[in-house]
């Protein structure tokens, strides 16, 4: 629904409710633009009321809400007392309203009622389509890592600005939509090259109320014995006024203690462990009729312990980590003479301290690693951002023309240091063959300025027909470029009605580097000595030194300087989609997009002079990847408020393997391979994904999960870790797994409900290894293990 005046201007902070009978079903404000939606409502009569401070309150509107049906309603208010009370209610369908940035969208409320019981942002993206979490357990968006994606909150860009990852995210019981734009062709998009996911959190309402979620622990029974506490994630959400009608507050927070078990290890030793709050805190302030001030804070430190544990790196091997993540945002929404003003002042802190659980030398050899991990960091980054975004008034000329232009400044700084031991590579036999010792990292400060600038046009040229033109420009001053982004889209509907819907578009896009990259210089430098497996040295010491490659190309659209580490990561992307709502119960979609990317960040190691002995580990923006997918999509409804997603994608991601990330991240690999192109480890060609809420006779209700898909592909290594043959050729076999929860809540007396539910996982038992025996020097090669069965969890929860 749209709230407008009767200038036909949006109306922000007004209170629209929907009631059926004498029950209020649903209250939501008004947003800057006067929109409120209301999903997954349940086929019924409504009647719609709106009110606001200096405008008459009023019964608006009935609504007949039909199974499936989407139905936007213009609502308009009159001020008081100067009109008499009215109310014009217009029912409009034009499809061409909405952008040709269609994103995928994970209603909250459904996947919450998973198996996979989702804590954070971060647990819910891998049920939408080109999102999957890779086997290291980092999010893969449209083939890429998430240092080339971007996570927005409220419009905030909340990435560690020294890595570019996303971070413990924010709680899933603060969100209110969740979206995964894949081609977002709006030019108000940046800093990423394989897509955006967008969060919007919840506000608090007119009524004081509040939830504690899983108040009761989980233990560990073995041999029909209590062995200790497994998970323990309380979680308590508080919303209401602080002053009716004019100041709501809302508070999302998890304790969380989980003790993960690899099933390819012995218990106890083989628990990941982490400990922490994930609090987000929300307040609105309605300052005005033409104003709403929304300010959060999240609050996220965490201990890891035994981080990327499993077979080949036992307990002894695994780091233990220290995260501290602290977001500020206050945003602004201002009508100004028929146009909206939105500015939105960011501040975040990334801390990250990394250690072994010892000081003994790391061994990697073909049957599993000994030892303790090699790298340790103790760093913090931050970055204070402003972004100021001007909606104009709709234009008539040649149509509707509605334009947004904006600005962003962000000052980001990083400081710390890495530190290094000794890592020795041994045979079968355990003789060492390979030696890599470390200089000193010196500590580290770099600091950085981002500019922004964009305009963009939603032309709606007719009923049928609408476009997105815009150009971006982007500027990092570490990396001395200015980068410029034009982008296009359009939106069709061929036949006249909202029934079918095609959309297309092209864009050039571009990652932000991280700072990481530019201290780089300063990390610990390798000295690389060969010995024969009797104690004997057969070449080196070799000093590899750290440093930045140059550039020798200026790209089209990119204007810098041809000097070392003037990076620009960058990719070119279409996508082509029809969607077609075949009935009120069933809504289908299929696509298409393609993305190209060049100049992406790797590390390549040259091979060193014979006769200085020196070579280097330079980073170089000669990476280039290519992600083709094609995409089939349907949206379910069913009585009672039951939905079900269904999705098949077929994909490929291919590139260069040495992408920066994984060697400047927190968790650094200790192995430098020649760089290969080739199929990229998350490469999946088949996926099917269906998941959502079944509503049963009598109460009862079940959430399944379904997902089969190839396996994960695995590179063969030699005894001196290096690639056997072309890498990731070999895959893990097909992955199938199906999951439900199965509940109900049973109503103690008004205030206390108990929620009965059962959760199963792997129900068919199909073999899902976890781990291969991937080196050809290993007895046991080309062994699948680490089988985890069918097995089932049951949950006592008190909903207050």
């Amino acid at each position: 629904m749209t709230v407008l005046d009767g200038q036909n201007l949006p109306i922000q902070g007004a209170r629209v409710r929907l009631r059926s009978g004498a029950c209020e079903i649903a209250s939501e404000l008004s947003d800057g633009q006067g929109r409120v939606t209301f999903n997954d409502l349940a086929p019924a009569h409504y009647e719609i009321q709106a009110s606001k401070d200096g405008y008459d309150a009023v019964r608006a509107a009935d609504l007949e809400l039909a199974s499936g049906a989407i139905s936007p309603v213009d609502v308009s208010l009159v001020l008081s007392p100067v009109h008499k009370d009215s109310v014009e209610v217009h029912e409009t369908v034009s499809p061409v309203d909405q952008s040709a940035s269609a994103p995928a969208n994970v209603p909250i409320q459904i996947a919450k009622d998973l198996p996979g019981r989702p804590a954070t942002v971060s647990d819910v993206l891998p049920l939408v389509p080109g999102v999957a979490r890779s086997p290291g357990g980092g999010l893969q968006l449209s083939g890429g890592g998430e240092h080339r994606s971007a996570l927005i909150v409220n419009s905030a860009d909340v990435t560690d600005p020294a890595t570019g990852q996303f971070g413990l995210t924010v709680p899933i019981d603060a969100v209110q939509t969740l979206n995964f734009y894949q081609t977002p062709f709006l030019a108000e998009f940046g800093r990423f090259s394989a897509g955006v996911v967008s969060v919007e959190t919840r506000r608090g309402g007119d009524k004081w109320k509040w939830d504690l979620n899983d108040p009761f622990p989980e233990f560990f029974i073995r041999s029909y014995q209590v062995r200790g506490l497994r998970t323990a994630t309380p979680r308590l959400n508080v919303e209401g006024p602080l002053l009716p009608g004019k100041l709501f507050f809302s508070e999302g927070i998890e304790y969380q203690v989980r003790k993960t078990p690899v099933y390819t290890l012995p218990f106890p030793y083989n628990l990941k462990k982490q400990e922490g709050v994930n609090g987000f805190a929300q307040f609105d302030w309605i300052a005005s009729q033409k104003q709403l001030v929304t300010a959060t804070v999240h609050v996220a430190p965490q201990r890891l312990g035994n981080v990327n544990m499993d077979f080949f790196n036992p307990q002894s091997t695994a780091p233990d980590a220290a995260t501290h993540n602290y977001t500020v945002t206050i945003a602004d929404r201002l009508t100004i003479g028929g146009g909206l003003l939105e500015n939105t002042l960011s501040g975040t802190q990334f801390d990250a301290r990394v250690w072994g659980q010892g000081l003994q030398d790391l061994n990697i050899a073909p049957g599993g690693n000994t030892g303790n991990y090699f790298a340790q960091q103790n760093r913090r980054a931050s970055r204070l951002g402003l972004s100021s975004v001007f909606s104009l008034a709709p234009a008539r000329v040649l149509g509707t023309h509605n334009v947004r232009i904006g600005s962003y400044v962000a000052e980001s700084a990083e400081h710390g240091q890495a530190l290094e031991r000794p890592v020795n590579i041994l045979d079968s036999a355990n003789q060492l063959i390979e030696r890599t010792t470390f200089t000193g990292g010196q500590p580290f400060r770099v600091s950085d300025t981002e500019f922004a600038l964009f305009g963009q046009d939603h032309w709606i040229v007719s009923p049928k027909l609408a476009f997105d033109l815009g150009l971006r420009a982007e500027s990092q001053r570490v990396s001395e470029t200015l980068r410029l982004a034009p982008r296009a889209g359009v939106v069709w509907s061929p036949f006249g009605s909202s029934a079918t819907v095609v959309r297309a578009g092209a864009g050039v896009f571009y990652d932000r580097v991280p700072l990481n990259v530019y201290s780089f210089r300063q990390f610990p430098e390798q000295m690389v000595t060969m010995y024969d497996g009797a104690g004997h040295i057969v070449s080196g010491p070799f000093l590899y030194t750290n440093g930045l490659g140059e550039v020798s190309a200026r790209p089209p659209f990119v204007f810098q300087e041809l000097r070392a580490g003037n990076f620009s990561p960058r990719g070119a992307t279409w996508s082509a989609q029809v969607e077609q709502q075949v009935s009120p119960s069933l809504k289908l979609r299929a696509g298409y997009m393609q993305n190209r990317s060049v100049g992406l960040i790797i590390l390549n190691r040259i091979a060193p002079d014979p006769a200085t002995g020196a070579g280097a580990n330079l980073l170089s923006g000669a990476g280039q990847s290519r992600y083709h997918q094609f995409e089939a999509t349907a949206k379910i409804r069913m009585k009672n408020d039951g939905q079900l997603f269904l999705s098949y994608v077929r994909s490929t991601a291919r590139g260069d393997l040495n992408d920066f990330a994984g060697f400047l991240g927190s968790f650094p690999s200790p192995i430098i391979r020649p760089n290969q192109y080739s199929n990229l480890p998350t490469d999946l060609p088949n996926r099917f994904l269906a998941w959502g809420l079944i509503r049963l006779p009598m109460g009862f209700r079940i959430g399944p999960s379904i997902e089969y898909r190839n396996g994960f592909a695995y590179a063969v290594t030699n005894v001196l870790q290096d690639y056997a043959g072309l890498p990731y050729q070999s895959r893990f076999p097909h992955f199938l797994s199906v999951d439900s929860k199965f509940s109900k809540d049973f109503q103690v007396n008004p205030k206390y409900t108990v929620r009965l539910s059962l959760s199963s996982y792997n129900l068919t038992n199909h073999f899902n290894p976890e781990a291969v025996h991937s080196n050809i020097a290993d007895p046991a090669s080309g062994l699948f293990f680490g089988h985890r069965g069918r097995r089932f969890t049951a949950d006592f929860d008190i909903v207050f």
